[in-house]
């Protein structure tokens, strides 16, 4: 890859789909180093109107506002852009007709990891989200100088960027960073641009099909990610064939938790090391996924140098991500778990946190499928672990940056499901029918904007 533009040598940052999750989180960074930004997205969210409340000049209208390609600034101002913004967007066409340097986000994020003393990356197709906050709140809750940008929001941050505190003021002074925790996105091959220290990979899944077009593309990508870091600083999760550390839930691997079990809904476990054992250390979130999650995020926390204290201490403290297996209690002893899950294996491991934390309690699913192309190439798997839950309800799918395809809707996933189990609905009939069920266990699943459902859900449930 070719070495993107330095970004401490602009001022001005237009970011074309500010909005986004990670693009936000870089936004909010170059903020709080001084810089200016500038951003444009289709609609406003807690994330925009956070980052102008920080300073940022955010619009949400269609076309191109030209005074911010005004070619007397070119040699100040970056474009940051991300494949969710169509390359005929008005946007887009305008900022490749001004001149100016653009470069995509993840290259933008290589250059601002590059600049601290020690890059963490966090890497797989799932529980990159979660294990990255975990390791970046045990690091700033032991006091260390740095900061992590996630993929999600962490509940005790309230935010897809964490820092320290007196960060900013220490980076003004001169000072450099010791840390930073970056979720390694395999799209697009985003990860390739991070240069890391030390690195984990939570599994290797096949996904995004739409841009590698075969598994196996999909785990060369990977094995280029893994080749980064040296094989002793590479945590891989038990039995993906990468030169690294072994990390596991059972006696396979060179770093293994045992004695688990659950305490006062959460998981207590020792962790196992080639040379010590940390013992009566407390998982926060439900899910054998989450327990992993945790293990990952512990044996990467160790490396870098904090110990078994520091680490137990913050774990006790650690609130979970938005969307990540959520609970709330309803009346009448219900529960709603809201979470992210998109992908076939990520709603296995939901159901499977579910059956574990509440046995022989009927659940119901409300899933909206992301992306027609993930529903098209995954229809087997989908089908398969959509029967395993009591009830699913099918909201349309979530098209993102995509078109349709032609026959694939949530019609015919329904239509290869157990048809008594499993109904396609309108986006209206699909919440009244989960709000009218019987069950005790209502669970919403998919990364669309299922997710804004959820308060009127808990509203409408109490």
């Amino acid at each position: 890859m070719s070495i993107a533009p330095r970004h401490n040598q602009y001022q001005y940052f237009v970011f074309l789909g500010i909005g986004g999750i990670g693009m936000s989180a870089l936004a909010r960074y170059l903020v709080m180093r001084g810089k200016f930004v500038l951003g444009y997205d289709r609609s406003a969210s807690n994330l925009t109107l956070d980052l102008q409340n920080r300073g940022a000049i955010i619009t949400h209208q269609v076309s191109p506002v030209m005074p911010w390609f005004d070619s007397n600034r070119s040699e100040d101002t970056l474009v940051i852009w991300t494949p969710a913004v169509a390359q005929n967007d008005p946007w887009m066409i305008a900022a490749k007709a001004s001149g100016f340097p653009m470069i995509k986000r993840a290259e933008l994020l290589g250059s601002i990891c590059a600049e601290s003393k020690k890059v963490l990356a966090v890497a797989g197709t799932h529980g990159k989200t979660t294990t990255s906050a975990i390791l970046a709140h045990l690091l700033i809750d032991a006091g260390e100088l740095g900061f992590g940008f996630l993929g999600g929001i962490a509940q005790n941050y309230q935010s897809n960027f964490i820092l320290s505190d007196d960060l900013a003021l220490k980076l003004a002074a001169g000072e450099t960073a010791d840390f930073c925790v970056v979720e390694a996105d395999e799209f697009d091959r985003s990860f390739l641009w991070i240069k890391p220290d030390w690195a984990c990979i939570t599994s290797v899944d096949p996904d995004h099909l739409d841009i590698y077009q075969d598994k196996e593309t999909f785990v060369a990508a990977f094995d280029l990610f893994a080749q980064t870091v040296a094989p002793k600083n590479l945590f891989i999760a038990e039995g993906l064939a990468f030169n690294g550390r072994s990390v596991s839930l059972d006696d396979q691997g060179q770093i293994r938790a045992e004695h688990v079990e659950i305490k006062d809904g959460a998981y207590g476990f020792s962790l196992i090391f080639a040379d010590e054992q940390w013992n009566d250390l407390r998982g926060p979130l439900p899910g054998r996924h989450n327990l992993m999650n945790v293990i990952m995020a512990v044996a990467m926390a160790r490396a870098y140098g904090l110990t078994r204290d520091q680490v137990a201490k913050s774990l006790m403290n650690f609130k979970g991500i938005q969307r990540r297996f959520n609970q709330y209690k309803l009346a009448n002893n219900k529960i709603l778990i809201d979470d992210y899950a998109h992908h076939p294996t990520e709603l296995r491991a939901l159901l499977q946190g579910v059956k574990e934390f509440y046995p022989d309690q009927p659940n119901i699913l409300l899933f909206q499928p992301h992306l027609f192309s993930r529903t098209r190439d995954f229809a087997h798997d989908f089908s398969q672990v959509l029967n395993e839950f009591d009830r699913v309800l099918l909201m349309p799918i979530y098209a993102a940056r995509e078109l349709p395809i032609s026959g694939v809707d949530s019609d015919w996933l329904a239509s290869l499901c157990d048809q008594t189990k499993v109904k396609s609905m309108t986006a209206s009939d699909a919440l009244a029918a989960f709000t009218q069920s019987t069950s005790t266990i209502f669970i919403v699943a998919g990364a669309g904007d299922i997710g804004l459902e959820v308060q009127f859900l808990k509203q409408k449930f109490n």
